[in-house]
């Protein structure tokens, strides 16, 4: 599937076209994956892949003393009771720092294993990373640009500067302008299939994967009669509220994508619980995040707001940077759907504890 979809870091690769040679993008390239899961690529070309092992998202192919080594990992896992399966866990490797955020584990990070709340600032002689959690998710950033965002559920994106074009590889393509190489194997051939793609970006010697797979089993690429009907009715809600909610987002991030992979997702794994609230969700974030205003959606969709921890509240837009023991400058960033610490608390880790407390002991690694 291909569209004019901006991706959801809402700055979609721009300044060329997939024939002729490649012109300078003008904007950062972004990828995401989400879902079964379905993958963007950092040049705009999108597939479905349902392997359940751990692959290479993104990586640096040709590093130079400007464009530092990194690696971006995901593995992937087969959900509760359901052929479906979603990015359970997001490695980044950097400055010699292997760096680890896993599903439901909220707040929390490893930094070589060893477990860190949030939010952190890594220096260590070779260059600095932040990582904090903004809104729903968490974010780690380099000072070269790099950026991985996870919502410790399902959803990833990475997002590299202008000048990696070319320089990248792995699940997310290339990022040379060209979609027809995007599905571009370790050797640099092109994969014939999705799953030749998986199986070549696939980490080797993981524990505990002897037995995965990288290819899709059941109805994979088409769908039954009768469960296309059911899919067309279970995400025929998508519909109207993306339509009035969704309304001024729509000339950013095309919603149609959404609507697509529902129906991929309910033929292959029927319906699941949370799962329109789930992808909702993610569509708010990536159009906050682009600075379009949503519209309240959740009691038209009947979906709860998210569980807040202790000394905390749920704001649809709130404040996207998290205070510091330093004070809460003024953030850059667009408002987005977030807990929000009640007054005189600040965030660590999966809690809101008291100022004070918390600044006797600054998170620096």
């Amino acid at each position: 599937m291909r569209g004019p979809l901006l991706s959801l870091a809402a700055l979609l690769v721009c300044g060329y076209s997939s024939a002729g040679p490649p012109v300078a993008p003008t904007a950062p390239g972004s990828c995401w994956a989400m879902g079964d899961p379905h993958y963007r690529t950092f040049d705009g070309y999108f597939y479905n892949f349902m392997g359940d092992c751990t692959y290479t998202m993104a990586m640096n192919c040709d590093v130079d003393y400007h464009h530092p080594p990194f690696e971006v990992n995901v593995k992937n896992k087969a959900l509760p009771n359901s052929k479906l399966t979603a990015v359970s866990e997001v490695t980044v490797n950097v400055y010699g720092i292997n760096i680890q955020f896993t599903r439901s584990e909220f707040g929390m990070v490893k930094l070589n294993n060893k477990v860190w709340n949030l939010p952190i600032t890594i220096n260590n002689g070779l260059g600095q990373i932040q990582l904090m959690q903004s809104g729903l998710s968490v974010i780690l950033s380099t000072d070269f640009g790099l950026t991985v965002q996870y919502d410790w559920v399902e959803y990833v994106l990475v997002t590299v500067p202008s000048n990696f074009m070319g320089r990248v590889c792995g699940m997310c393509g290339n990022f040379n302008g060209n979609q027809q190489d995007d599905l571009s194997m370790r050797n640099g051939s092109l994969a014939r299939n999705v799953d030749a793609l998986g199986k070549s970006w696939r980490v080797p010697n993981v524990a505990g994967e002897a037995n995965c797979k990288d290819e899709c089993t059941g109805e994979c690429q088409e769908c039954s009669f009768g469960k296309r009907l059911e899919a067309d009715m279970f995400c025929g809600v998508l519909t109207p509220i993306l339509d009035l909610q969704f309304r001024d987002c729509h000339n950013v991030i095309d919603p149609s994508v959404f609507f697509q992979m529902c129906k991929y997702d309910h033929c292959r794994g029927g319906g699941l619980e949370n799962y329109l609230c789930r992808m909702l969700e993610v569509y708010t974030d990536a159009c906050q995040r682009a600075g379009v205003k949503v519209h309240d959606w959740r009691s038209i969709a009947r979906c709860s707001n998210p569980k807040c921890p202790e000394n905390s509240h749920f704001e649809q837009c709130g404040n996207a940077c998290p205070s510091t023991c330093d004070g809460s400058p003024t953030c850059k960033s667009p408002c987005v759907q977030t807990c929000t610490c009640n007054e005189g608390y600040m965030r660590s880790g999966n809690k809101c504890v008291p100022k004070a407390q918390l600044c006797l002991n600054n998170q620096i690694y």
